[in-house]
């Protein structure tokens, strides 16, 4: 999703990526709610509407960054979501981090200032839709809502999830349109073909399936542990990168990186999650 996403930043801005994105998976999780069967969930309980809306604000940041910057750096801190996990789960779950989590934080938060200060160093850009100034913290603040997400869409274990799905892209596909609309946009788009449309719609199928997929786990599963799965994502995406346009982050963008990882890890490996 991310690197279709990438993809099409020069034809589509990214609320209306992110309003397709949602549009298209509310429309296959209907669907599939319809055909089981399954009942829909609207107003209750709270921990719906908390899910729904801090993973669309999550997604909005997520899809700017993936536009506006390296897509692999991106997933990299945008996957670190599970220390904020294990951090966010005290306020939200009554779970106290251990100290290992406090630890990792801080070496994420190195890892994440290297990344920025090596995008910095770099310098200045000629091309388009580049803005590691912006992205960077954006792809952080996704990090962090997705913990806030994650740990509210744990409390829906007993909601069907085609119907937590369905909600959750409807209130998403609301938003980003309202965003879409209200927001000006500096940056020139180019003229969008058949195969840029194809990509778009891409990107919302393969969202979808990894939408039911990531919700079936938080739903079942401790919520730390299930979301090292997701750093899979970083290395997918570096080796595509790689081998189709053969770039690469800079050595000080990997070392970061490899903190913000490796303490992501860490913490999967090392802190013990009990379910509420």
């Amino acid at each position: 999703m991310a690197l279709l996403a990438e993809s099409v930043k020069e034809q589509f801005s990214f609320p209306w990526i992110a309003m397709i994105r949602s549009g298209v998976a509310t429309i296959l999780a209907f669907g599939l709610v319809i055909a089981a069967g399954a009942k829909l969930v609207f107003w209750k309980p709270s921990s719906l509407w908390i899910r729904s809306l801090s993973g669309w604000v999550s997604m909005i940041f997520g899809f700017y960054a993936m536009t506006h910057y390296d897509v692999e750096i991106v997933l990299a801190l945008s996957n670190s979501y599970p220390i904020w996990v294990a951090i966010l789960s005290w306020p939200i779950l009554g779970i106290v981090p251990s100290r290992k989590s406090w630890i990792a934080l801080a070496i994420s938060c190195t890892g994440m200032w290297l990344v920025y200060a090596s995008s910095i160093a770099a310098g200045p850009q000629s091309q388009a839709f580049y803005s590691p100034q912006t992205a960077i913290p954006s792809a952080v603040i996704a990090s962090i809502l997705s913990g806030v997400a994650l740990l509210n869409l744990h409390r829906l274990k007993d909601l069907d999830t085609r119907a937590v799905v369905t909600h959750f892209s409807a209130v998403a596909t609301t938003c980003s349109f309202f965003v879409w609309i209200s927001i000006p946009l500096t940056d020139t788009y180019s003229v969008v073909d058949s195969y840029g449309i194809v990509r778009l719609i891409g990107v919302g199928v393969a969202a979808t399936f990894g939408q039911l997929c990531l919700t079936k786990a938080f739903t079942t599963g401790s919520p730390a542990n299930v979301s090292i799965v997701g750093l899979s994502q970083v290395a997918v995406a570096a080796l595509v990168k790689w081998a189709v346009e053969q770039q690469s982050p800079s050595v000080g963008s990997l070392i970061g990186m490899g903190m913000v990882i490796a303490s992501t890890i860490w913490v999967m490996l090392r802190q013990p999650e009990s379910t509420p």
